[in-house]
């Protein structure tokens, strides 16, 4: 199901996650693919997966090891992605709160050719 590799940057710091996708891989994400990337440190890789069959309201993300590699995913509701979809160039993204941590999934403006849509 997934795409192969993808160019979206993660951001970790403290109790936030943010995931910048390009207005490409928003497209693979609609048609109900996964988006992953791999990044190796010293003999482990951690892989990181954007899953849009996300069966909840809100995105959740889970961390899971696998014989010494570690696996990040980002589980997205399709209705997340349809809104990241619908408000075209957006700084912001979609954004889900869980007690301390916030998950946001966002396209970088600097690889989106969209228009931004005026509220």
């Amino acid at each position: 199901m997934g795409k192969g590799n993808s160019t979206m940057n993660v951001k970790i710091e403290e109790q936030n996650l943010k995931f910048k996708i390009s207005e490409e891989e928003l497209k693979i994400l609609l048609e109900g693919h996964c988006l992953n990337t791999k990044v190796s440190f010293l003999d482990k890789t951690l892989t990181i997966v954007l899953n849009p069959q996300g069966s909840t309201p809100e995105m959740e993300s889970k961390l899971s090891c696998d014989e010494g590699d570690v696996y990040l995913t980002l589980f997205i509701p399709p209705v997340k992605i349809q809104e990241l979809s619908v408000i075209g160039k957006n700084r912001e993204g979609v954004k889900s709160q869980t007690n301390d941590n916030c998950l946001s999934l966002q396209v970088d403006i600097r690889k989106d050719n969209r228009k931004a849509v005026k509220k």
